[in-house]
């Protein structure tokens, strides 16, 4: 018993050891180097997808250094919807009202509305801005956010639609009606858990911010964002309006049984960001840079590490789904292993991947025009596995070595658990016997 026991506890302590040597080592591959690969082996990879369009910039050191557009109607100029990685755009303002003394993340939101913000059941417990970024808030989603952020525009073949009476409010009508006692769309299920106690991704939490941003700004979310992010950083591309790119918008698909099939585009109340990878990708590369692009400070280093900083730790040891292996959540996106950073989008006709790692000086963005949200099941796994097939070349392009090491890690895990539990079978049967010996004396 005495040297299963040390064998086991050597195993266990082996555990730490395999997964650090696994995880060792960086390094990427020059810039020639990674212009001639994704020439080579990109095009092939996208060829194989079933989405009518994809859009790829990838960038390194300072500059996108491969721009490229797939399928249908493709053009690096056309514009898409980059869903929930607006959020990383809107903790970036948030971020920067921040840095200008306008709000205090560890203030009580409600300090900078018209109206209060609390958690019924824990009433005394304030909801700071923080909490809001980092979704720790407690809020889940509010009743009829989806319905009302697509303003019905896939009711009622898809989803339930919004009551007419909430689909004709402004956002800060919506957000009184749905997070006061008193509000026609109250619900106090929407909070789940007491505010800065649990994680837990809220799609209502960032709607919240976006007000927050034009109150204290004193001028509309679109106004902030043109002025203070979109025009110096050149994104010339972006805004929140359908019908400013009429002509040049991508179409959205849904897929359903394995066939792509349009839907309208949308507009999403006026507050949802279109854009195409080139204008993410000069954004990436500010906050690659230390907050920097160009002659524009997009954020202080040191707000850019506050944003990279995990507030919360998801234990994710291999990748959930088709993404990177995760590590946690920062302000406003995801924190994964091997250094990079970032988050994806998924709204109805489109999907998006902002990636980038500060350390090894490379990113990219990668957008399609095909989702699979309204009809979910396999289709939504299918209609995914188009853009990370995209990422997963990408990623072992510019970082080979993280790849390599990710797939070491996971056998050295595997193999370290297959060990402990053979030795733990070991051990009990030895205890068997030994009981059987000592009973037949």
């Amino acid at each position: 018993m005495l040297r299963s026991g040390i064998w086991i506890r050597a195993l266990v302590s082996s555990f730490p050891v395999a997964l650090c040597a696994a995880c060792s080592g960086t390094g990427s591959p020059d810039i020639a180097s990674l212009f001639g690969r994704l020439d080579a082996e990109l095009p092939a990879v996208i060829a194989q997808s079933n989405a009518p369009s994809i859009q790829v910039a990838v960038v390194a050191g300072r500059r996108v250094i491969w721009s490229r557009a797939f399928g249908e109607n493709a053009g690096e100029d056309r514009v898409y919807m980059n869903a929930s990685v607006q959020k990383m755009f809107t903790a970036t303002a948030v971020l920067q009202l921040a840095e200008r003394g306008e709000i205090d993340l560890d203030a009580d939101v409600s300090e900078y509305l018209p109206f209060a913000v609390r958690h019924p059941l824990f009433l005394e417990t304030p909801v700071t801005v923080r909490m809001l970024l980092a979704h720790r808030s407690g809020l889940d989603a509010l009743p009829y956010q989806f319905a009302w952020d697509t303003e019905s525009a896939f009711s009622p073949e898809y989803r339930p639609p919004c009551p007419d009476h909430l689909l004709a409010m402004s956002l800060q009508e919506f957000l009184v009606a749905s997070l006061t006692p008193e509000g026609t769309n109250y619900d106090p299920g929407s909070w789940v858990f007491e505010p800065g106690e649990r994680y837990r991704y809220s799609v209502s939490a960032y709607p919240l911010l976006r007000y927050l941003i034009s109150h204290v700004a004193g001028a509309s979310y679109d106004e902030y964002m043109r002025e203070s992010v979109f025009a110096p950083l050149g994104m010339m591309s972006s805004g929140f309006s359908a019908d400013e790119f009429a002509g040049h918008h991508a179409t959205p698909y849904t897929r359903i049984d394995g066939n792509n099939v349009e839907i309208p585009v949308w507009n999403g109340q006026g507050s949802m960001m279109h854009t195409t990878a080139e204008d993410m990708a000069r954004f990436m590369l500010a906050l690659m840079n230390h907050g920097r692009y160009g002659d524009y400070q997009l954020l202080r280093p040191e707000t850019v590490d506050l944003m990279q900083q995990r507030t919360t730790r998801l234990r994710s040891l291999f990748r959930g789904g088709e993404d990177l292996p995760l590590k946690g959540h920062g302000l406003g996106l995801f924190v994964f292993r091997g250094g990079w950073f970032g988050i994806g989008g998924s709204a109805p006709g489109f999907q998006s991947l902002l990636r980038y790692n500060p350390s090894g000086q490379e990113g990219f963005v990668v957008m399609t025009n095909v989702n699979a949200i309204l009809s979910g099941g396999e289709n939504y796994a299918s209609a995914r596995s188009d853009i990370y097939a995209v990422q997963e070349a990408v990623v072992s392009i510019q970082d080979p070595s993280f790849v390599i090491r990710r797939r070491v890690a996971e056998v050295a895990v595997l193999g370290t658990l297959g060990l402990y539990f053979l030795a733990v079978v070991v051990w009990g049967r030895r205890r068997r016997r030994r009981r059987r010996s000592t009973r037949d004396i």
